[in-house]
Parts: structure tokens; sequence; C-alpha cells
């Protein structure tokens, strides 16, 4: 008798709760929502899968384009450097041996006038 009041104590302890049909309307709208919320989750997930991707290859690209102004800039300082003129190239060196020529052309002309006449 012991064992049979444990076993009606624990089957009816134990036993499956029943549901009115508006608490399982209630579940089922709620695993539709989770479900729902889940295929959202995944679909957010794989949108920022891809954009994470997309960011790596702007990377990637703008890493290549950093590196090509560098070598740019570089060959710019080297052209600098060739395309500097000289010393003797300055425009006032010239200034001056052009008004020294000048006025020597014209005083070996006024010293011939002078020897001729």
């Amino acid at each position: 008798m012991r064992k049979f009041l444990i076993l009606l104590l624990l089957s009816v302890g134990l036993s499956q709760t029943t549901f009115t049909d508006e608490e399982i309307v209630n579940i089922e709208n709620d695993f539709i929502y989770l479900e729902n919320m889940v295929d959202s989750l995944a679909f957010e997930d794989s949108l920022k899968t891809m954009l994470v991707t997309t960011l790596e290859e702007e990377l990637e690209l703008t890493n290549q384009e950093l590196k090509l102004t560098n070598e740019q800039l570089t060959l710019t300082e080297k052209k600098v450097k060739l395309v500097k003129p000289s010393w003797y190239e300055n425009k006032w060196l010239y200034f001056t041996y052009g008004a020294i020529l000048g006025a020597s052309i014209t005083d070996i002309f006024n010293s011939i006038k002078n020897i001729v006449l």
C-alpha cells in the first residue's frame, strides 16, 4: 500500500500539464516570433559578414594606394633633385654675363669708332 501511495503521488506530481487553447496559441506565437528573430539575426549576421569582407577589401585597396603614394613621393623627390638647377644656372649670373657682354661689345665698338675716326 505504501508503494502504491508513493507511486500515486509521484505520478500526480510529475504528470503532464495540459494547456488551454489560448495558451497553446500564445506558445505557438512565441515560437513563430522566436523563429523570425532567429531568421532575422541570421540575415543580419550574413549582411555583417559581407560588410566585413567588403571593408577588408577596401582596407587592402587603401594599403595598396598608400604604397603607390609613397612610391610616387620618392620618385617626385628624385625628380626634384634632377630638375633643381646648378649654381651656375642662376638667372642673376646670366643677367650679369649679358650686362658685361653688352658693355664690352659697346666699349669695343666705341674704341673701333674712335680709332677709325
